[in-house]
């Protein structure tokens, strides 16, 4: 006798929409993790009577999401498929400066 998959249905229903401005995260044995910020320019008062300075920024992390080393992976390959489709099409995404020295290991944190 032959079983039939169970069917899939996917509902987008009342899910959040986050714009992010960067993130944190990596994987260990047990889970992979990837936590969202948001950048907030935070204004102080200048020396100079009548002026602001911007020169801190804060990050306001709005979700974390843990998934396993294997969800992880796929999720890191799905995504390296969409940047290399879309950069055929549309040349390659400036980042606007380094992600890494090319000596060091890659960071867990991308801003």
């Amino acid at each position: 006798m032959q079983t039939k998959p169970p069917t899939i249905k996917v509902n987008f229903e009342n899910v959040p929409d986050f714009a992010i401005s960067g993130f944190f995260g990596g994987v260990n044995p047990n889970e992979g993790n990837i936590s969202f910020f948001q950048d907030r320019l935070v204004p102080r008062e200048s020396d100079q009577p009548g002026r602001i300075v911007l020169d801190t920024i804060e990050h306001n992390f709005v979700a974390t999401v843990k998934m396993s080393p294997a969800v992880f992976k796929r999720m890191a390959i799905w995504m390296s498929e969409h940047v290399k489709r879309f950069e055929s099409m549309h040349g390659e995404i400036q980042l606007g400066h380094p992600i890494k020295k090319p000596d060091q290991e890659p960071p867990s944190y991308y801003g």
